[in-house]
C-alpha cells in the first residue's frame, strides 16, 4: 500500500513534499529560488525575501548571553539559513537552529548545506533536525514550547495542501506556541488573486504555472488562499502584524504570540 493510497484526514491532500528528491532539489535554487521569484511571482529571493530573512536571523546586540534560538519551517534547500549565517561570521553569540520539514530529502541536503557555513562559525552554531507534518498540528516534544526566538516560514504555506482553511491558520497557532513572549514569526508565500499578478501575456503565464503546479505537478496547494484569510489566521495567534505583497507574494511579520500556559 502507498502511503497515500487512502485520502488524508481533514481535507488534506498527499503533501507537496513528495515531489522533492535528490534530482529535483539538485536544481531549486535556480529554477525557484532564482527564475521563478523574479519572473512570475515577482518577489526577487536576493533583493526581497533574503534581506528580510537576514534582518531577523542575526541575534540583537542587547541579547542576553543565551543560546539564540532560529527554528525555520520548511527548510527548502536550506538557502536562507546558509546564506544568513554567513552574515554572522565573527558574531560571538551562540546560536542553535532547528530546521523542520515533512521530507527526509529536504532535511539532508539542508542541513549538509548549513553545516558547511557552521563548520566556520565551530562551537558558537549547532543545527538540528525534526521530521514533522506542519499539518498535523501536534508540536514534536523535541522542540518544547517557547523556546524560539524567531520562527521563519519562507515558501511554506502556498505548498501546503488541504482544502480547510483553518488547516494553514492552525500553523500560525503552532508557530505562536513555540516562539518566546518576545519572538518573531517571519515568512512569506504565493497568493494566487488575479489582482497580484502581471497583465497581459506575464499573467497568462502567472496563471499557466499556478494550474501547472496545483493540478500537475501537485507541489502547490494554494488555490483558495486569499490574504484576508492568512491576515485572520495571524491576527488570531499574534497580537501584531505587519502585511506587505510584493508582486503575487504576501509577505509577514508577527509578534506577540497569544498562547495560553508558556512563558517567553
Amino acid at each position: 500500500m502507498t502511503p497515500h493510497e487512502n485520502p488524508p484526514p481533514n481535507g488534506r491532500k498527499p503533501p507537496a513534499s513528495t515531489y522533492y528528491n535528490a534530482f529535483t532539489l539538485s536544481y531549486y535554487d535556480i529554477h525557484v529560488l532564482g527564475h521563478n521569484m523574479t519572473q512570475i511571482w515577482r518577489c526577487p529571493t536576493k533583493s526581497v525575501q533574503l534581506p528580510l530573512f537576514q534582518k531577523y536571523f542575526s541575534p540583537p546586540e542587547h541579547t542576553e548571553a543565551r543560546c539564540w534560538e532560529h527554528l525555520d519551517v520548511g527548510a527548502g534547500t536550506g538557502f536562507f539559513v546558509a546564506e544568513a549565517l554567513k552574515s554572522c561570521l565573527g558574531n560571538r553569540q551562540s546560536m542553535r537552529i532547528t530546521l523542520m520539514d515533512n521530507n527526509l530529502s529536504t532535511l539532508k541536503k539542508a542541513r549538509r548545506r548549513i553545516e558547511v557555513v557552521v563548520g566556520r562559525l565551530g562551537e558558537l552554531a549547532t543545527v538540528e533536525t525534526v521530521l514533522h507534518d506542519v499539518l498535523d498540528g501536534d508540536i514534536p516534544k523535541s522542540l518544547g514550547e517557547g523556546r524560539y526566538d524567531v520562527v521563519t516560514m519562507f515558501n511554506l504555506f502556498h505548498c501546503l495542501r488541504t482544502t480547510a482553511p483553518e488547516g494553514k491558520n492552525g500553523v500560525f497557532g503552532m508557530a505562536a506556541r513555540l516562539l518566546r513572549g518576545d519572538g518573531v514569526l517571519v515568512g512569506c508565500t504565493i497568493l494566487p488573486g488575479r489582482e497580484y499578478q502581471a497583465r497581459g501575456l506575464a499573467g497568462v503565464r502567472v496563471r499557466y504555472t499556478l494550474w501547472l503546479y496545483n493540478r500537475v505537478y501537485k507541489v502547490f496547494g494554494n488555490e483558495g488562499d486569499t490574504r484576508a484569510q492568512l491576515e485572520e489566521g495571524l491576527k488570531a495567534a499574534f497580537e501584531e502584524v505587519e502585511v506587505e505583497v510584493v508582486g503575487s507574494m504576501m509577505i509577514f511579520v508577527a509578534r506577540g504570540p497569544k498562547r495560553l500556559g508558556v512563558e517567553g
